[in-house]
Parts: structure tokens; C-alpha cells; sequence
């Protein structure tokens, strides 16, 4: 073998010894797992995720033969259902009836921004405007009964005061799922906390969330 054949033989078993090396330090390197070791956010994120799945599937409902919406009661999921309201303007529904109060007509939701008169007139065949049962007031609206002294949970619908009509006019809440939570709550007794609403067939976290702002049991 002449020096040349030697060294490209050297040469050779360097690069093989550089190349095992690397596929060596490749191979036992720390690879990050997965997903992260703590768990703990996962017990939300299931829950979180089925609600965001049936808000959305609500959202994409069609308005069934004769339903009508109330601007006042629905929340924003609900709202998106009427034509030409999509998630964006039925937050802004929201924030309008949060800070007017009770909305008396159809006309005024002209000074929602993004609402005009063709939507106007897309949405008013499927708009209801009732008028608010006694002691009921959104967060937000200014009325003279607010927070009055001696007045438990004043400007809110009370669960365990609230007749069955009352309460079917919460989102969510029909004349079947309303005849029940009145059902239980003669039978049962009071509810202490609007979770404990849970123990009516019908009602779930989704549902709760909803009506969260709009009730109370105090």
C-alpha cells in the first residue's frame, strides 16, 4: 500500500468514526416530550373545548318556522342565529343592551354599529321584544329599582322566586326546561347556588355559563 492508498484509508476511518459519533449523540440526545408533564390544564381543556363545540353548533342552527329571538334576553350565541348577525355584531348586540338597558324596539338597533337598515329588516321578522318581567334588569342598565335597599339580588331574575314564564325566557331556557326547574324546586327546595341549577334534567355547564349574569339566587 503506497502512502497515498494510507492516507485516503485514514481519512476513511475518520470520517466513519466522525459520522458514528454524531449518529450516537443524535440518538441519545434528550428529546421534549410530547406534550408537557403537567397535566393539570387538561382537566379545563376538555369542557372548554365541548362547549366551544356546541356554542358553535347552536351558532349554526337554523331559526326554526315562527322562532323568535329577544334582543334583551338572548346571549350572543343566540343572537348570531338571526340573518346577517354574525359572532363580531352579536357581541356587539351585547355590549349594547349592556350599556342601554332594555331595548323597546327594533329601531333601536340601528345605533348598534354594523347593523342598518337592510339587516334591520333581515332580522325583524325573527325579533321578539317582551317586556321585563318585575324586578328584572340586565348588568348594566340604569333603572331606578337597581340595588335597592331590602332588595335581594335586585335587577336580577331570581331562581327561586321566578315563575315558570319568567323563566322560559332565558336563553336556552324553553317551556318544557322551565316547567322541570320549577318542578324541582317545589320538590326539592330551594336552589342555594346556580350550579346546584345542574341537578335539573336538561340543564349543563354550557347553559349555566349562559345565564350566569342574568340570575341569581341570593
Amino acid at each position: 500500500m503506497n502512502p497515498d492508498e494510507r492516507r485516503a484509508l485514514w481519512v476513511s476511518v475518520g470520517v466513519l468514526l466522525l459520522a458514528s459519533v454524531l449518529r450516537f449523540g443524535w440518538e441519545v440526545r434528550p428529546v421534549p416530550p410530547l406534550f408537557p408533564p403537567d397535566t393539570s390544564a387538561y382537566a379545563t381543556l376538555l369542557p372548554a373545548t365541548e362547549a366551544a363545540v356546541a356554542d358553535e353548533a347552536r351558532r349554526r342552527t337554523p331559526l326554526a318556522p315562527g322562532e323568535r329571538i329577544d334582543p334583551n334576553l338572548a346571549d350572543a350565541v343566540e343572537l348570531a342565529r338571526l340573518p346577517g348577525v354574525g359572532p363580531a355584531l352579536s357581541d356587539r348586540m351585547v355590549a349594547f343592551r349592556k350599556d342601554r338597558g332594555w331595548i323597546r324596539s327594533a329601531e333601536e338597533l340601528l345605533e348598534v354599529a354594523g347593523i342598518g337598515a337592510a339587516t334591520l329588516e333581515r332580522m325583524r321578522p325573527h325579533l321578539a321584544f317582551g317586556t321585563p318581567p318585575p324586578g328584572w334588569r340586565h348588568p348594566g342598565a340604569n333603572t331606578a329599582t337597581a340595588g335597592a335597599p331590602g332588595a335581594p339580588g335586585a335587577g336580577l331574575l331570581h331562581l327561586n322566586r321566578a315563575s315558570a314564564g319568567e323563566l322560559e325566557r332565558l336563553p336556552g331556557v324553553g317551556p318544557a326546561l322551565a316547567a322541570r326547574i320549577v318542578h324541582d324546586r317545589a320538590s326539592n327546595g330551594p336552589f342555594p347556588a346556580l350550579e346546584d341549577l345542574a341537578r335539573v334534567p336538561g340543564i349543563g355547564p354550557v347553559l349555566l355559563e349562559r345565564i350566569r349574569s342574568m340570575v341569581t339566587v341570593d
